[in-house]
């Protein structure tokens, strides 16, 4: 019975999400990327039900309950999860050098494509999120949240910025300035990842 339900989880997981076209990723990059889309999906459910005032995780990464900065999240996330579940996404494995990628960095975005990610090397060294705990996740975050960031600088999803980068920063930033964190993209990804892990 268990073995049932979980070929019938896998099947709805496949079908929650958009089919992507791949470009110069190896079988084995690409079963990581297609594990993180549904990985992404999957934290962005929680975060959407997480989004109400006396969520630690939400005070966490956008500050003071406002209903209208909520608003922002919810719209966002909403965003996201469309994006993510009805758009067919060309993710582009580049090397070192290539697409603004460097040993720093994991992926990246155009914000007017919505429909191209490029993932950097490094991309695949983080934590796959199903498999992580807080302390795994703690300094870079996840395959999936990476995802999660890139897809909400797209203009026609969330239109995010880089103000904050990294956990501790984003923290004292939502804090300090929770009107601006609701732009961030570190934002969103923390926030999902966090939801997520609570959830399980």
């Amino acid at each position: 019975m268990t073995r049932f339900f979980a070929i019938i989880t896998i099947f709805l997981g496949f079908s929650s999400v958009a089919k992507a076209e791949f470009i110069r990723c190896t079988p084995d990059e690409q079963s990581s990327i297609e594990r993180a889309v549904l990985g992404a999906f999957d934290a962005l459910s929680a975060a959407t039900v997480a989004i109400n005032s006396s969520n630690g995780a939400y005070r966490s990464w956008f500050g003071v309950w406002d209903p209208v900065r909520a608003k922002q999240v919810r719209n966002t996330l909403s965003g996201l999860k469309t994006h993510i579940r009805t758009s067919k996404i060309t993710y582009f494995c580049a090397q070192n050098g290539e697409q603004n990628c460097d040993s720093g960095t994991y992926a990246n975005v155009f914000p007017n494509d919505p429909t191209t990610i490029y993932i950097c090397q490094n991309y695949f060294n983080l934590p796959v999120l199903a498999e992580s705990d807080f302390q795994e996740v703690f300094d870079s975050g996840t395959q999936a949240g990476t995802i999660i960031h890139e897809m909400s600088h797209y203009n026609v999803v969330g239109g995010t910025d880089d103000l904050c980068y990294n956990r501790g920063v984003c923290a004292d930033y939502a804090r300090r300035s929770p009107s601006r964190a609701i732009h961030n993209a570190d934002s969103y990804q923390y926030f999902a990842e966090d939801a997520f892990l609570k959830k399980r």
